[in-house]
């Protein structure tokens, strides 16, 4: 047994020692404080003051593997797989439009206007509404001057009477329509506690998100039935899936198109008229531009946010939407007390702004405001990394 002691003792053990007699150098070495000689402890850069050291150290760690992995082989090549994947998609997308006529309605800028140049390049005649006639003129010369064609219509889809007279001239001019993308649409982002005294911020945004697209969709579906063809893509939201707080006028205007496309779609299921739902995360538009917040979050620009409608184009599937909005309406159907106390942190965290409270804005300076000078920028900026195009 004592054989066995000495040899699975520490390979360093402590020499023995009277009680007078100084600590061996080694001892004291590896007892001396931090300023003696040797290796130099790794410095660490604290944390912010109200932001745990673990949270602080995750984002650092996540934005250090983030750029090797794109600097690396794997990385590289997955960007290479990226551009051979859009050519693919490119050669479908054509195959699908080609010769087809297709209204893009929001189409003078952001999204719409990249579906509007995607479309047209691809072969389809794409018909443009928006409400300003110069910048739908400019979107037709761009495409025209690639060697698509388009036509242009101004029209208010908040107006019904408009939507009625759209329809009615699009019929007449071109005969059917082959693929309706709802595409316009508003937001608001101000919390319930400082709208209640603004009902017509509902109004307004249900008249344009839901009433307007419900107006076209009951103007164009009955020749796509009478022809049995026809799809119907609705550009929705992620925060219908996600529930994100300051935006219950936006994502109930989205939700009410959501439900009804999809009690529609079992009723044209087998007259081959398609519904696909896409949940748009936080793109880089003008709509979103007024938000000063939003400068520093990740957004898709409308490009990457256009390849997502051509994705619904070419499949027609029943929903588009991002991994993270899916686990989303995951975790608020099985975990709902989790997914409301994370989401109350996201309410604490990102405060409304100046505007929205109905003060006087300080331009750029105005978002910043409502924290109590806490300082909580990268908590801020961890939390929009980690929930990666939701709207906050």
């Amino acid at each position: 047994m004592v054989t066995t002691k000495k040899a699975t003792a520490p390979t360093a053990p402590i020499p023995r020692r009277k009680a007078s007699t100084p600590a061996p150098a080694k001892s004291a070495t590896q007892s001396a404080p931090a300023s003696a000689k040797g290796p130099a402890p790794k410095r660490v850069r604290p944390a912010p003051e109200g932001v745990p050291a673990a949270v602080a150290k995750a984002a650092r760690t996540a934005k250090q593997v983030t750029r090797l992995i794109r600097q690396s082989p794997v990385g590289q090549a997955g960007t290479a797989a990226q551009a051979m994947v859009r050519a693919g998609k490119s050669s479908r997308l054509r195959q699908v439009v080609r010769n087809k006529v297709v209204v893009v309605t929001g189409a003078s800028s952001g999204i719409g206007e990249d579906c509007a140049l995607k479309l047209a390049a691809a072969g389809a005649t794409v018909i443009l509404a928006a409400r300003t006639p110069q910048k739908l003129a400019e979107t037709v010369a761009r495409i025209e001057a690639q060697g698509g064609h388009a036509f242009a219509y101004a029209c208010d889809i908040a107006d019904l009477a408009d939507c009625d007279r759209f329809c009615k001239t699009v019929l007449a001019n071109h005969g059917h329509v082959d693929i309706l993308i709802n595409n316009a649409g508003r937001s608001i982002r101000r919390s319930v506690k400082h709208s209640f005294d603004r009902f017509h911020d509902f109004e307004r945004t249900m008249q344009l998100n839901f009433f307007g697209a419900l107006r076209l969709i009951f103007g164009f579906a009955p020749t796509m039935l009478a022809r049995k063809q026809g799809h119907i893509i609705n550009i929705s939201s992620i925060g219908v899936l996600a529930s994100p707080p300051r935006f219950s006028a936006y994502v109930a205007s989205k939700a009410a198109l959501d439900a009804f496309s999809w009690c529609a779609a079992s009723e044209f299921a087998d007259s081959n008229v398609r519904f696909t739902t896409v949940n748009m995360p936080l793109v880089r538009t003008p709509m979103i531009a007024p938000t000063k917040l939003y400068d520093a979050f990740p957004a898709l620009s409308p490009d990457e946010a256009a390849e997502l409608v051509m994705k619904a184009v070419i499949e027609k599937p029943k929903r588009v939407a991002t991994g993270l909005g899916l686990v989303g309406a995951v975790a608020q159907a099985l975990t709902p007390g989790i997914s409301e106390f994370v989401l109350n942190q996201a309410f604490r965290l990102f405060p409304d702004s100046l505007a929205a409270q109905g003060l006087d804005s300080d331009g750029d300076g105005a978002e910043a405001q409502g924290l109590a000078g806490n300082p909580v920028e990268l908590a801020r900026k961890l939390f929009s990394q980690v929930f990666s195009g939701i709207h906050w």
